[in-house]
């Protein structure tokens, strides 16, 4: 995983512009998996308040991973196809395309190595009180990331995925990525000793800390 590009989008809607938006994005998606064999994730996820009702959605979380940058912002968003898309979607939208980049600092993104579908996600941005704290946390999460790993792997405990990210964007964010096969699974990793002792480490270097949680939205794939 490292080494690639990673993408963190927040797509924000008008009231009943989600599925004028996805219609748009189904026209898209098959140009995208047929011809753009780096664009190596196109995931989403639903904030749980609309988790059963997608079309009444404020907003959407996407995750995107490509081979390298220029894969985004060259071929990606320079096709025909995209080109399409970004003309449909302003009306259904209030704000930019909100995008955020990364790099990889540890973890997985698929532990049952199958691309099962997980009964919830989790997105949490940690902004860290200078570069020098953020260095000092991307260490500990980066040994907390194998921890949960080697458990996952012995137990099977429904942690799907748990990744963490230094941002391009920033001297300070750091922003974590987990999927979990149900909510008691995200409970009970959130128990853990190490995850609790992990927040409680980075204290002095932890200015500001949120947390979002998801529903799959059933689009697009995890990865190739």
């Amino acid at each position: 995983m490292a080494g690639l590009f990673y993408l963190f989008a927040n797509c924000n809607f008008v009231p009943g512009g989600y599925g004028i938006w996805q219609a748009a994005y189904d026209e898209l998606a098959p140009y995208v998996e047929a011809k753009e064999p780096n664009t190596l994730t196109y995931y989403f996820g639903i904030p749980l308040d609309y988790a059963d009702n997608h079309s009444g959605t404020p907003s959407m979380l996407a995750f995107e991973v490509y081979s390298k940058r220029e894969d985004l912002y060259e071929t990606h968003f320079k096709s025909t196809k995209m080109a399409e898309f970004l003309q449909k979607i302003p009306p259904t939208m209030p704000t930019g395309l909100d995008l955020s980049h990364y790099s990889f600092i540890s973890g997985y993104l698929d532990k049952p190595a199958d691309k099962r579908e997980c009964g919830i996600m989790q997105d949490v941005r940690i902004i860290c009180f200078s570069s020098t704290a953020r260095d000092k946390v991307k260490t500990k999460i980066a040994d907390l990331c194998k921890s949960i790993e080697a458990t996952e792997e012995k137990e099977h405990n429904g942690v799907y995925t748990w990744m963490a990210f230094s941002s391009f964007d920033d001297e300070k964010e750091i922003r974590l990525f987990t999927r979990y096969e149900s909510r008691e699974a995200m409970e009970k990793c959130q128990k853990r000793k190490d995850v609790l002792d992990f927040w409680f480490s980075t204290k002095e270097e932890v200015d500001k800390m949120g947390a979002q949680r998801f529903a799959p939205q059933g689009k697009g794939w995890l990865y190739r």
